[in-house]
């Protein structure tokens, strides 16, 4: 396993098109984040702690998400994208970046050696997204 301190993955940087997130925070966290999109926070308030705990992190929440799970459709209309890192043959980390949709189906269950380090959000799904 990648060896990492308590604040590594913990960032929030936005750009024109696209926000990303470090997914060590947990929704608790996100919460009081003063550079996250209000929007985004008010996602997480009213729509996605209903369904999970405020320590959870983002990282915990999308290792063991699947298509049932009630907050995977809010995350497959924001468009998410996830980065994570895979155990690569010659002992380094491999980086990928996929969709939501296409991370569930390719990890259903097996988490094992995934390192995700980070979200990221289109800015127009998140502005085009209904409360």
């Amino acid at each position: 396993m990648m060896n990492t301190g308590d604040n590594d993955f913990k960032y929030i940087l936005q750009e024109f098109s696209r926000t990303m997130i470090g997914a060590r925070y947990s929704y608790g966290e996100l919460l009081g984040a003063e550079r996250l999109p209000f929007k985004f926070q008010t996602i997480i308030d009213r729509l996605i702690l209903p369904y999970t705990d405020s320590d959870m992190t983002i990282e915990e929440q999308l290792k063991g998400l699947t298509k049932e799970d009630k907050n995977f459709r809010i995350f497959d209309n924001l468009k998410l994208k996830v980065k994570y890192y895979l155990p690569a043959e010659n002992g380094g980390y491999k980086e990928h970046t996929e969709d939501v949709k296409s991370f569930v189906e390719s990890h259903k269950g097996s988490s094992e050696g995934i390192v995700i380090s980070e979200i990221i959000l289109s800015n127009l799904a998140l502005m085009g997204f209904k409360l």
